[in-house]
């Protein structure tokens, strides 16, 4: 029989670590161009380390897309947010359990999702390549506070187990607000009901009219319902006003409002045959450390206390400066890649706008998909087409890979406004006609494109 004994052995291996310094990257990476901008206002005033350049860099910068092979093209990109790097104050990683003052953006503006999110983190005994795992799902939220992508997607970007970033999905979705990392509107509202009643809520008439009408719930069309369940119209009205008090969009509430003026991040433009790539970042102060405050740490006469508090304000606004940097060089990185494979967009107009993935952007730029979602996240572009949200670029394609959704979207709505409003057309009718242009479709589609425009049906749009 073997001897069994027991060893201590020493073995090196790669893990992901998601330290304080990750997440203020990963923090500033999705901000949009307000929160960044009450976040540098915030830090100026708190840090004494921090101020503002006189001279600011020349920003722009021309792309010729035919050219593939770019200078850092083969360099080991340091912007992906996932590689900690730390060029000039050593590179010790912080963690989440040193005594020294950690960097944690502290906006101006409401409390933002991730970080209500991970307040609650930080109450519970979680610890090691789980709590990454949590913190990895918290910034792969969406703005509605929903995990707009397929967990196969969500496990794509995860250098871990995927069976941890399982048990993290789940540990994000029993966090406030209710419904929170559920992987649609559906799902989220589920949540709530089993959440506020229990167990039972599964055998209610709201969760059926959810659970099995989820279509005909958002167009409110009661006779189908009450057909369905085999109920009356009247209580299928009455469940419908109980399910009108919870919220498919459960993250909504942290994403600010929509009257905020809307101001590009990229800017596009051509110039004789070629397109210029600007970064708007103008709005931002250009920011450096203290000349004279960084003294104070060579200084002998310095008292070591003195001398501690400036090391802390020094290293926290060393790694403030990088951030920035990183996100801005990350948006132009992305913004490139945009120019490079949406030429005939910016040229032609949405009927040349081309399917384009997040996976297709993360290969070509060296990033994760997460960190493409998380780049683009509330990014606008502005170009000879008009201003559009970063993400509108990327969008998956029907069932003819020569079109994108969006382009069948807009092919839609001119369906729709062109129709005799006395006999307006069905989802069938329009996919017929799409179908005869050559765009390849079915009515199943044409319907939830319809929906997410919020164009209502054929019988709700007739006038008589």
């Amino acid at each position: 029989m073997p001897e069994l004994r027991t060893e201590i052995r020493l073995s090196q291996v790669q893990k992901l670590a998601i330290t304080q310094t990750l997440r203020q990257q990963l923090e500033i990476l999705q901000m949009t161009s307000v929160e960044l901008d009450g976040l540098i206002a915030t830090e100026l005033s708190e840090n004494p380390l921090l101020e503002v350049k006189d001279d600011a860099p020349e920003k722009q910068q021309e792309v010729e897309p035919e050219e593939t092979d770019r200078e850092d093209s083969t360099e080991q990109d340091p912007l992906d947010i996932l590689k900690e790097i730390d060029e000039s104050i050593g590179t010790a990683p912080s963690t989440r359990f040193r005594d020294e003052e950690q960097w944690h953006p502290e906006t101006a503006s409401p409390e933002t999702l991730s970080g209500y999110l991970l307040s609650q983190l930080d109450g519970l005994e979680v610890s090691g390549e789980l709590e990454n795992a949590v913190v990895y799902v918290i910034y792969s939220l969406d703005r509605n506070g929903l995990l707009s992508m397929s967990f196969t997607e969500l496990a794509a970007g995860w250098d871990g187990e995927e069976q941890t970033l399982s048990r993290a999905v789940d540990i994000v979705q029993k966090f406030d607000p209710a419904g929170v990392a559920q992987f649609s509107a559906r799902k989220a509202l589920l949540f709530q009901l089993i959440r506020k009643h229990g167990k039972t809520a599964v055998e209610s008439l709201e969760y059926r009219i959810i659970d099995r009408c989820f279509p005909e719930l958002a167009e409110r069309r009661v006779l189908s319902i009450a057909a369905t369940l085999a109920v009356t119209p009247h209580e299928v009205e009455l469940a419908i006003q109980k399910i009108q008090e919870l919220n498919p969009w459960p993250g909504a509430e942290f994403a600010g409002g929509n009257s905020t003026v809307v101001i590009p991040d990229v800017i596009i433009e051509r110039h004789g045959g070629k397109f210029m790539v600007f970064l708007n970042d103008n709005r931002f102060p250009h920011l450096s450390i203290s000349s004279r405050n960084r003294r104070l740490l060579e200084s002998p006469s310095t008292e070591t206390v003195e001398k501690n508090y400036v090391k802390k304000k020094f290293k926290r606004a060393s790694w403030f400066i990088k951030a920035i940097k990183q996100r801005q060089e990350t948006v132009m990185k992305i913004a490139y890649f945009i120019v490079e494979t949406q030429m005939e967009f910016l040229l032609h107009g949405v009927e040349s706008l081309r399917p384009l993935t997040l996976q297709e952007a993360a290969k070509a730029l060296g990033f994760n998909q997460s960190t493409i979602s998380r780049a683009i996240n509330g990014k606008y572009v502005q170009s000879p087409q008009g201003i559009h949200e970063m993400r509108y670029y990327f969008s998956r394609g029907s069932a003819d890979a020569s079109v994108t959704a969006i382009s069948v979207k807009e092919e839609i709505k001119r369906i729709v406004d062109g129709e005799d409003k006395a006999k307006p057309l069905s989802d069938e009718r329009i996919a017929d006609i799409l179908n005869s242009s050559g765009t390849a479709i079915k009515r199943r589609t044409v319907a939830n494109y319809r929906k997410r425009m919020n164009i209502p049906g054929a019988r709700k749009r007739r006038r008589f």
